[in-house]
């Protein structure tokens, strides 16, 4: 997918570009994984990369493509030349498919927990991405979608509570089957 900041960027290797996946066992059981990347000149101290990968079990799925699930995971931040954290997260998500061609999706996730880098102790994030899923033909489909992901964390130097914001439109495409 990419963000709204830097469309009309032509190479691969802009800092806009992101990748989502998922794969789904039995329609009960799911993989999902998700880079978001933001041009490190856009944060202060917050992640500049965003990794997540989690493991889901459907709770409900009253149609094969409208469901509620749950599940651990995994989170990695990248702050540039800084570091990185990482630790678990939980996370949730749900599709709803319209009449048609159209599916309204959300995922969310929270790590409690992501320890310390450098001043930052006690870092912890929460995410969310909201969106819309178009099937404009069979195994293609179109996003448009909003991303929020929250750092907060507490100064080392000033014993202060920070927190900071990434967010975004993105737009993007990809083949399912």
């Amino acid at each position: 997918m990419l963000e709204t900041v830097d469309l009309l960027d032509p190479r691969i290797e802009t800092s806009a570009l992101s990748a989502y996946g998922a794969l789904w066992w039995n329609r009960t059981w799911g993989l999902r994984g998700a880079l978001n990347r933001f041009p490190e000149d856009q944060v202060d101290q917050a992640p500049n990369d965003q990794l997540q990968v989690d493991i889901q079990r459907r709770l409900q799925s009253p149609v094969s493509d409208s469901y509620l699930s749950v599940g651990p995971g995994w989170e990695q931040n990248y702050f540039g030349s800084q570091g990185s954290l990482s630790g678990l997260r939980l996370s949730a998500g749900g599709r709803v498919h319209l009449p048609g061609v159209v599916s309204v999706y959300v995922n969310t996730g929270w790590s409690p927990n992501l320890k310390h880098l450098g001043t930052r102790q006690d870092v912890s994030t929460i995410s969310v991405e909201t969106g819309l899923v178009i099937e404009p033909m069979p195994f293609i489909s179109l996003r448009a979608a909003y991303r929020y992901h929250l750092t907060d964390y507490t100064e080392s130097v000033t014993g202060h509570d920070r927190r900071e914001v990434t967010d975004g439109f993105r737009f993007g495409g990809g083949i399912h089957w």
